[in-house]
């Protein structure tokens, strides 16, 4: 039991252990499998024998894709005819401006949902050319510091992402079970058209934000051997210098490219669903401060319960929207990082000649190499959208207050 717990929670690697690459992305498959969002069974590699993912019988993961699917869109019709009906019974929809808020917000989800499961169906062996792919510059590269970074990385993935996954999920979930008034029926609605559809959002987001981290770890990496070279350089390359290198320039070059080549199928894989998703936590976080406040304006029946409900959704998109802006900082800043390692290698008397060309290279090389994130070339995902976003929701929100009225 100790063991299975240093193997995935552990902030360092041991020599003896072997830990490649993917098993990182383990805890995640699991995840990612229960709820239908990769749609591939694999077998993961041991880092012994082999450092590439397989593929298996894919029958139950694509059929608890088909299954999730169309569970989440035959209750969303079941939704829409309660709304129909007993809409004035509920504190959240007897409003009609509410109300049209809520059943958009809930369109939104489903399509979400829709979006997702066809781009998880048409991109199923694009996931697994960029596992391997990410393998195969992993191991390309030399070891260096690769142990610690790999052990960073999983602490990052198993005790931060995973832990803040679960809480989100929880906190969202549970204040709305708390309302005694609520009938089995409508417990069930909630669970399968909001909830479910949250938590696939959820999931699909940190698949996007995992394997950026991999890339962004493959980089630390390459900024390690450019450190090397760097110490190698400033000291003319002495035979008393004993520096681990495996990696001479270009090869670091080709790792470089390809790791930016992965980040751009990423990028063109996920930018339909974020596009989506934030979309929909733009709206949340519009109607929600909206619905408190007609709430605690004109109703006399608006609960702590509530308030409390309310909250912790717009906090959870909130969280999604800063871990989406988190993702493209990370990789812009790490890339800027090895900019900086390249600019301080020293280009004079006694540099190789042929070093001297590969390190002009690989600058020039890094100005047509874009590493922003985009959804469409229409925004990129850096550290302003989280600010854009809530200044934007704020001109909204504004204006449906001073439209707003008691009925």
């Amino acid at each position: 039991m100790s063991s299975t717990l240093t193997k995935y929670f552990s902030p360092f690697v041991n020599h003896e252990e072997e830990l490649c690459l993917l098993q990182i992305f383990k805890p995640f498959y699991v995840l990612l499998s229960a709820l239908g969002l990769f749609p591939q069974s694999i077998t993961f590699p041991d880092g012994t024998y082999k450092t590439n993912v397989e593929i298996k019988n894919s029958t139950i993961n694509s059929g608890c894709t088909i299954f999730i699917f169309v569970l989440i869109h035959s209750f969303f019709v079941f939704h829409l005819q309660e709304l129909n009906i007993s809409s004035k019974d509920n504190v959240m929809t007897e409003n009609k401006m509410i109300l049209i808020s809520y059943t958009v917000a809930l369109v939104m989800q489903i399509l979400f949902c829709s979006v997702s499961y066809f781009r998880v169906i048409c991109d199923r062996q694009i996931y697994i050319d960029v596992l391997n792919e990410l393998a195969d510059c992993w191991e390309r590269s030399a070891m260096g510091k690769r142990r610690l970074i790999l052990g960073r990385l999983r602490v990052h993935v198993n005790c931060v992402i995973l832990v803040t996954v679960f809480i989100s999920f929880l906190l969202t979930m549970l204040p709305t079970y708390i309302e005694i008034n609520l009938t089995i029926w409508k417990i069930i609605l909630t669970a399968l058209t909001f909830h479910l559809p949250e938590l696939v959002q959820i999931g699909m987001l940190t698949f996007y934000f995992v394997l950026v981290l991999m890339i962004v770890a493959l980089l630390k990496n390459i900024e390690e051997e450019l450190i090397l070279i760097l110490q190698l350089t400033k000291n003319n390359y002495n035979d008393t210098v004993e520096v681990d290198m495996r990696m001479d320039m270009s090869e670091v070059m080709k790792v470089y490219v390809k790791t930016l080549g992965l980040k751009r199928q990423v990028n063109a894989a996920f930018q339909a669903p974020i596009l989506v998703a934030l979309a929909s936590s733009f709206l949340e976080i519009v109607i929600v401060p909206h619905l408190m406040y007609h709430g605690l304006a004109f109703q006399t029946n608006f609960s702590t319960q509530e308030i409390i409900t309310c909250s912790t959704w717009f906090l959870n998109q909130l969280l999604k929207i800063y871990a989406l802006a988190r993702s493209g900082e990370l990789l812009k800043s790490q890339v800027n990082e090895i900019g900086r390692t390249i600019h301080n290698i020293p280009i004079r008397g006694g540099l190789d000649s042929k070093v001297l060309l590969e390190v002009q290279h690989f600058s020039s090389l890094m100005t047509y190499q874009d590493s922003t994130i985009t959804i469409y070339g229409y925004f990129p995902l850096d550290a302003t959208l989280l600010f854009n976003m809530m200044a934007s929701a704020a001109m909204y929100l504004v204006i449906l207050v001073q439209f707003d009225k008691p009925e």
